[in-house]
């Protein structure tokens, strides 16, 4: 009878076990996603700071000189071209913390590989594996997908 008891805890202890450590990836997971969250929102933040100061420095009048290639002017076009990339990037972080909510943030759009950690810390709004991401440029680059 003895042996029966132990015979029983010790198969009910692989099965502990095993939902103790399926608790503990999904602990893991959910840290995960709270600090992939995080800096999605840390840099949203930071994004939208940047732009509201630039945004800020364009109503700002100039002079307009009649001479071409007017330094003022060439310093506004490029204000306009970093705030335009601005909007695109705090664009693409909402778009990732959906995708975040969805639970398909950091899997590549176009071959639904895992995107590296370290691709998602430098880019964190990024929806292509550097793999993808190299073809779909390379097929630019040819004239393909300008349609």
């Amino acid at each position: 009878m003895r042996q029966q008891t132990i015979k029983r805890e010790a198969r009910a202890k692989p099965e502990a076990q095993e939902k103790n450590g399926e608790q503990a990836k999904t602990t893991a997971k959910a840290e995960t996603k709270k600090q992939r969250r995080e800096r999605l929102l840390t840099e949203r933040q930071s994004s939208s700071t940047e732009l509201a100061r630039l945004q800020q420095q364009m109503k700002t009048e100039i002079e307009h000189d009649t001479e071409e290639g007017d330094p003022d002017v060439y310093e506004r076009e490029k204000l306009l071209a970093v705030i335009r990339a601005l909007e695109d990037k705090i664009e693409s972080l909402n778009y990732a913390l959906k995708a975040l909510d969805a639970g398909h943030y950091g899997f590549c759009e176009r071959c639904g590989n895992e995107i590296g950690t370290e691709r998602l810390k430098a880019m964190p709004g990024t929806t292509l594996c550097v793999k993808c991401k190299a073809e779909t440029e390379r097929l630019l680059r040819r004239g393909f997908g300008n349609s």
